[in-house]
Formats: C-alpha cells, sequence, structure tokens
C-alpha cells in the first residue's frame, strides 16, 4: 500500500515526535510513502483571509500527488481538513477546475485522488483487526485521552462518512488495540486554540 506523505509546515517544525512515529508505525504495517520535495504549505493559514489563494495552493499540493499516481496522507488534522475540503470542491465544481488549474503554471489538478489522514489509513485501510497482530508490547496499564479537535472529522462532508464527528470512535479504538485504554474527559470536542496560534502566541 503506497500514500505520498504530505507533511505540511507544522510537523516538520513542532510535530517531529509525530512524524518520526508515523514513519514507524508505517514501515512496521508495510505502507510505502512516496515524498515530493515540492509539496508545500497545504493553504490552511491563509484561508479565514483568502479562500481562493488557499483553494489554489491546496490544489497544486493535490496535483502534485496526482503526479505519483497515490492518494495524499497527511500527520496534520488542519492539513487535512484543507486539503480534503480543496479536494470535494473541485472535484465538484468543473468550471472552478479550470480556473484553478490555469494558475497552476503547468500544472493539473485532475480530481483523481483522495486525502486521508495517517489515523484513518490505519483504522480503515489497514484495519483495526489487522493492526492487532502487530501489537508486540501492549500498553496495559496506560491511558490515554485522545483529541478530536475541530479538523480530524469536519467539514464532514469531505471525508465520505468516514466515522461520526459528533460521536467519533476512530482514535478511540485505535489506542485499545495498542492495549491501553481510551479515556473520556469533560468538553473533549472543544477546540485546542490552534487556529488563533498565530495571532497571540
Amino acid at each position: 500500500m503506497k500514500y505520498a506523505l504530505f507533511l505540511g509546515c507544522t510537523v516538520p517544525v513542532r510535530g517531529m515526535n509525530y512524524e518520526l512515529s508515523a514513519r514507524k508505525v508505517a514501515e512496521r504495517v508495510g505502507l510505502e510513502f512516496v515524498e515530493d520535495e515540492r509539496f508545500s504549505c497545504c493553504g490552511f493559514p491563509v484561508k479565514a483571509v483568502d479562500v481562493e489563494t488557499s483553494l489554489l495552493m491546496s490544489a497544486r499540493n493535490l496535483a502534485i500527488a496526482e503526479e505519483h499516481g497515490v492518494h495524499l496522507c497527511t500527520l496534520c488534522s488542519a492539513c487535512n481538513s484543507t486539503l480534503a475540503e480543496a479536494n470535494m470542491i473541485l472535484k465538484e465544481d468543473d468550471e472552478l477546475r479550470e480556473i484553478v488549474n490555469e494558475q497552476l503554471d503547468g500544472m493539473r489538478y485532475e480530481g483523481t485522488i483522495e486525502v486521508k489522514h495517517f489515523a484513518r489509513i490505519l483504522y480503515e485501510d489497514i484495519g483495526i483487526e489487522t493492526l492487532k497482530d502487530f501489537i508486540t508490547n501492549p500498553l496495559k496499564g496506560f491511558a490515554f485521552a485522545p483529541h478530536y479537535g475541530c479538523h480530524y472529522l469536519k467539514p464532514s462532508e469531505a471525508y465520505g462518512g468516514f466515522d461520526d464527528p459528533e460521536d467519533p470512535k476512530s482514535l478511540d479504538e485505535l489506542i485499545k488495540v495498542t492495549g491501553a485504554d481510551s479515556i473520556s474527559y469533560e468538553e473533549w470536542d472543544l477546540c485546542c486554540g490552534g487556529g488563533i496560534l498565530g495571532i497571540k502566541e
């Protein structure tokens, strides 16, 4: 199984441990990553200011993945949401897609790929039952609290019915497959604050 790995801006700087873990897990379960140095920002930081520029930035990254003929794997939930939504919009709007393609400077977005978060790939494509076979050191006695946040499952229409954005289970089940307990907590569905990080850090 092969995916283009999209790291975006934040993961290489603030989530290097997350990237390393994802690479190790991918290697263990037989997931191959295709990498391309041309990938750039997904467009999320400018989305609230300039939707057209954000859409163009996303389309460029999607077009790069299409050149490799593989679907796109994201590690960052904001990247996932931005790219998946752009993918949905451009697939559905032929006229807008052509306008965007005219601005891609020789590249073309055709709408032939899907965008998936790494956790979704583990959950859907590898599968919980298969993942159980890879657990060699169960995390029994540990408890983890998943944070689904704003972007992992929203906008829900961009994710094709994956999980329930109001009552999600996928991260909980991925935690449990490791042998650890998944615990719930009050206000689990609140925003982490990342969306305003650039305004006042």
